[in-house]
């Protein structure tokens, strides 16, 4: 597992789908105040945590079938990343990171 931090404009772009409409500043406030944040600061970096997840499945000693099946990703989505050929989202790379730091925890709460 490492942490990387990059540049937000090193960071590639995403496209968003024709029908989402980005929210206004004011909107982003208004969701600032309800969360709490109304002091935020986003500053031009951003952390980004990488989790090889090969090594982290090869470390709980599981195939790729049993790390999706216990885990509960697809089977395809697994055998891409340890590929390369895709990366996981953000809300899944929340989860490796979590399992690589509690495996039997995730395991329980997703049982």
């Amino acid at each position: 597992m490492a942490i990387v931090r990059r540049k937000l404009s090193e960071l590639e772009s995403i496209e968003l789908p024709t029908r989402y409409k980005r929210p206004t500043e004011a909107q982003i406030q208004k969701w600032k105040n309800e969360d709490g944040d109304e002091n935020f600061e986003f500053d031009d970096f951003r952390f980004v945590c990488n989790v090889n997840v090969r090594a982290l499945r090869e470390r709980l000693g599981l195939t790729q079938e049993e790390f999706a099946r216990r885990y509960r990703f697809p089977l395809r989505s697994v055998q891409e990343w340890e590929q390369g050929r895709k990366r996981p989202a953000p809300g899944t790379m929340t989860l490796l990171l979590a399992i690589s730091r509690k495996p039997k925890a995730l395991a329980d709460a997703l049982s």
